[in-house]
């Protein structure tokens, strides 16, 4: 911990920003040892060290999830995933719920948030109250599910929409959310060659230089004293600390520990305020500090008196969870709470450390100091008590199961919670297996394809019941084109148990990529029908559909994820694609141009937009296409094979996505 003294500074009142436009930036997955404000020498963060300097540096903040999105749903509501009912990436959607956008927007602001990665979807709820919600991710080579893009990706378009109102009285309130510094960490040049041993740094220096670009060209654009700064992250990375190689396991200081600072110089006094806070508080202190209403009875409270260097009377006492392993694994569920110093995790084996002595938490005090531990145990069974209900997929159905089981798998929507508990299901005892998942991710991050399979297939082996490691095992053969492989291993994963909603959902597609298209669509369909919100599958049916040539199902399905999720490139395209299979090439000519210009890196969409623009006679148009599809995937074979058949001067051409 870096213990700092107060220092008396004049009161803040409520409104004392009122009218300032709000910037706020979270960086994903940026450890708070990592930054020079907060004790780094390695030089990493000048921008956020002079935006430290100059504003208000929180000396000691927590997140409450090691895992972007339910973070990022705690950040924007001021509520613990206990109340946002979001615990975990890519299976939980936040619900009709006040955020810090909807409560602006009806203050009038203009809202726009610009995300780096997938993982914040607007499938996934965080949308509500933004004007613009962009999250359009650019990838091309094999056209497989875009997850990412990189600070200066989500920068530019940021600036444009901030630029766009000025010149008029609006207010605005942007959401930057930089990816970066989350593995696998590959900073551009020259951060790729300075930081060679460390990519990890040199992610968070690259995002780091890219902000303060974006903060200088928005200094000529907007009047600096109208704009009220805030930088956090929503949570740091383990790098090996405790046999955790990234983070979402634990939930160790290295993960949870995170930065916040707040900047408006010309109307907050400079400093540093000492004691725990936590990225609850958040929104509350925003929506104070502007004037605007606040979000109604939440976890969180404004540090507005606290920043004033006031002793406020309220209590820091901060709750986290790390339940991805109980979700996707069924190990056991890992909660905890700290106050005051104190830190008790709620394990099988559980662990009690003093941050102020121990801030590396080596020293587990639990057995010998259980006394100190009780106080945070009833705040913690407090907490779970009133936890809501989970804003997650619900149930399967009777019809749905029955129609898996008839196809000889057995599932459900999430693991089945075990009765109790032991010490063989703690973490601590499975982080080995956990490292080597990571570890197998990374190989194939790196193009190490046949070691990944390998280490994947060694884990499955040593516990056929951790299904994630089929998943993933999956999605690189299908990756390296052995679709049939990883059918195989799919089909005989369910058949024995162990299956989930994405393992059966990837099923459903590998039967698609070898042809077995009945059974894809039986497995997809109870999906679907199980639960409307999983545009994941609904997109994959629509897509066995169009191959079956129940092309109106098809389109039903691509307009269904479209509505939610409008910035989804690859489902535009899916949807043009299916139009070109009709005829139907002005209906084509639109999908496609929607999502090159969402993403133009899309190889196969201007290869489809080729083809639409080559049955309406406009060639010129077509062959600029094809080209451009083989210069963003230059072994594209069917735009190489269109562009032959223009020499041959043949009409016939491929459109396939």
């Amino acid at each position: 911990m870096y213990a700092c003294a107060a220092r008396h500074r004049a009161t803040i009142e409520s409104g004392a920003l009122r009218g300032a436009s709000i910037l706020l930036v979270t960086i994903d997955t940026l450890r708070a040892d990592h930054v020079g404000a907060y004790g780094s020498t390695a030089g990493l963060t000048p921008v956020t060290d002079r935006l430290a300097g100059e504003g208000i540096r929180f000396a000691d903040t927590h997140a409450h999830v090691p895992l972007t999105l339910p973070s990022h749903a705690t950040l924007l509501t001021g509520n613990y995933p206990t109340r946002t009912g979001v615990h975990d990436n890519g299976t939980f959607r936040l619900g009709e719920t006040a955020t810090l956008a909807t409560v602006l927007k009806g203050a009038g602001y203009r809202t726009g948030a610009f995300v780096g990665s997938f993982v914040l979807d607007a499938r996934f709820g965080l949308n509500r109250g933004f004007d613009v919600y962009d999250d359009r991710m650019i990838g091309s080579s094999a056209d497989l599910e875009l997850v990412q893009r990189t600070a200066d990706e989500v920068l530019q378009p940021a600036l444009n929409w901030i630029a766009s109102g000025q010149g008029t009285s609006d207010r605005f309130f942007a959401w930057i959310h930089l990816y970066d510094p989350h593995e696998p960490y590959t900073p551009p040049e020259p951060f790729r060659s300075r930081y060679a041993g460390d990519p990890y740094a040199g992610e968070i220096a690259y995002a780091d230089r890219a902000l303060g670009s974006f903060l200088d060209q928005l200094r000529a654009r907007v009047d600096p004293a109208r704009i009220f700064v805030i930088v956090a992250s929503d949570h740091g990375e383990s790098l090996g600390e405790h046999g955790e190689r990234t983070h979402g396991l634990f939930a160790y200081e290295s993960t949870l520990r995170v930065p916040l600072v707040m900047w408006a110089p010309a109307r907050l006094q400079p400093g540093v305020t000492p004691g725990s806070v936590r990225l609850v508080d958040v929104a509350p202190t925003i929506l104070d500090l502007v004037g605007a209403a606040p979000l109604g009875s939440v976890d969180g409270r404004s540090l507005r008196r606290l920043m004033s260097g006031e002793a406020d009377g309220g209590d820091s006492d901060s709750y986290f969870e790390a339940l991805n392993a109980n979700l996707t694994r069924n190990w056991a569920p890992l909660r905890g709470a700290i106050a005051r110093g104190l830190k008790l995790v709620d394990l099988p084996q559980p662990e009690l450390y003093d941050l102020n002595s121990d801030p590396r938490e080596q020293r587990n005090l639990y057995a010998q100091q259980r006394e100190r531990a009780r106080p945070l145990e009833a705040s913690l069974d407090r907490i779970v008590a009133n936890a809501a209900a989970p804003a997650a997929a619900p149930k399967v159905d009777a019809e749905a199961e029955a129609r898996l089981r008839a196809l000889g798998y057995v599932v459900s929507s999430a693991a089945k919670p075990a009765a109790s508990y032991t010490a063989a299901d703690d973490p601590k005892r499975l982080v080995r297996l956990d490292a080597a998942l990571d570890e197998a991710a990374a190989l194939w991050a790196r193009g190490e394809a046949d070691r990944a399979i390998a280490s994947l297939r060694a884990i499955i082996q040593e516990r056929p019941d951790l299904i994630v490691a089929y998943d993933r095992l999956a999605f690189i053969l299908r990756a390296t084109g052995r679709a049939a492989d990883a059918a195989r291993l799919l089909d005989g994963a369910a058949r024995q148990g162990h299956s989930d909603r994405a393992l059966l959902r990837a099923l459903g597609t590998a039967l698609r990529d070898t042809g077995e298209l009945r059974r894809s669509a039986d497995v997809l369909e109870a999906l679907v029908r199980e639960d409307e919100s999983d545009l994941q599958a609904a997109d994959a049916l629509g897509q066995t559909f169009g191959r079956m040539g129940r092309y109106a199902d098809a389109e039903a399905l691509f307009t269904r994820v479209i509505s939610r999720s409008p910035n989804a490139s690859t489902t535009w395209n899916n949807l043009g694609s299916l139009y070109l299979s009709q005829n139907r090439e002005v209906d084509a000519t639109k999908a496609l141009t929607r999502a090159v210009m969402i993403n133009p890196a899309l190889a196969s969409a201007h290869n489809g937009l080729g083809v639409a623009y080559a049955r309406a006679g406009q060639m010129d148009q077509a062959i600029a296409e094809w080209r451009k599809a083989l210069e963003l995937r230059p072994n594209y074979s069917d735009a190489r094979e269109n562009l032959e058949r223009v020499k041959r001067g043949t009409k016939d051409t491929k459109g396939r996505p």
